[in-house]
């Protein structure tokens, strides 16, 4: 028998009190709370089924919020056709393919055709070098040889003959006169029905220029003198009247002298 897994001393019973007492609920102590502040816990009367709820993003707005939702999101495929080739429809299925000589037959020794090919460029290049090189010493050995002074003598030559060519056009020269035997064609045009009654043309007397004769006389006007009028105001005029009586009359406008042929003869 093995004691390993025992403990000896729950025999004796004397931990029973102590574990009773330990096991009753410790009483928590509430402290209260004086300040105003606002505590953040929700009132008892909040229900959050009735909460109101931020409202989603449509249309428009929300294709710009959520663009970069669908990037993840497979594009949709194309249903496949019927009908449809197969992928190697154009391809051969037999198995057969053509051999070294049929090849050689159809295209030819493509080897063979280089080397005669080369040996025929290097031979024409030898040609055409040897045909260059004789040309060179027959132009070198006819080359002309003249004097100065028998270049100068060929350029005053043809001076000479390209100034006798040169002819000066004298004044109408060539011209021919015209209208000497061409004769003048009138067209009469055909009256195809000719009117009985001619019409009367009006003729209009020309206006002639009245010119006429008027005696005309100039004289100044003399300002009008305001002297003494408005004289006084309306200081006072509720009470009784104008201050100083009634207006005064001011002076008279000069009399416009009187032009006549007696006065003016020699108007």
């Amino acid at each position: 028998m093995s004691f390993q897994n025992k403990n000896l001393y729950d025999l004796l019973g004397n931990d029973v009190e102590e574990d009773a007492a330990s096991s009753a609920p410790i009483r928590e102590v509430v402290k209260k709370n004086t300040s105003s502040k606002k505590s953040d816990s929700a009132p008892s009367s909040a229900d959050p089924a009735k909460a109101k709820k931020k409202k989603q993003p449509t249309g428009n707005e929300a294709a710009l919020k959520n663009k970069n939702f669908n990037k993840d999101v497979a594009p949709p495929q194309s249903t496949a056709t019927k009908h449809s080739k197969k992928p190697f429809d154009r391809h051969s299925r037999t198995g057969k393919t053509d051999s070294k000589k049929k090849l050689q037959q159809g295209w030819g020794q493509s080897d063979k055709r280089e080397l005669e090919g080369e040996v025929e460029g290097t031979e024409d290049a030898e040609a055409e070098l040897e045909a260059e090189a004789e040309e060179n010493d027959e132009s070198a050995n006819a080359t002309p040889k003249k004097s100065l002074q028998e270049y100068l003598a060929e350029l005053e030559l043809s001076k000479q003959e390209l100034e006798g060519s040169k002819k000066l056009r004298q004044a109408n020269e060539g011209a021919e006169e015209k209208w000497t035997s061409e004769e003048k064609i009138e067209k009469e045009q055909e009256v195809f029905f000719a009117s009985t009654h001619s019409k009367k043309v009006k003729s209009k007397a020309q206006k002639e220029k009245v010119f006429l004769d008027i005696d005309a006389s100039f004289g100044d006007e003399q300002p009008q003198n305001t002297r003494g009028g408005f004289r006084g105001g309306k200081r006072g005029g509720a009470r009784g009247g104008a201050r100083g009586g009634a207006k005064r009359g001011g002076r008279g406008g000069a009399a416009k002298p009187e032009v006549n042929d007696k006065n003016f003869p020699s108007l």
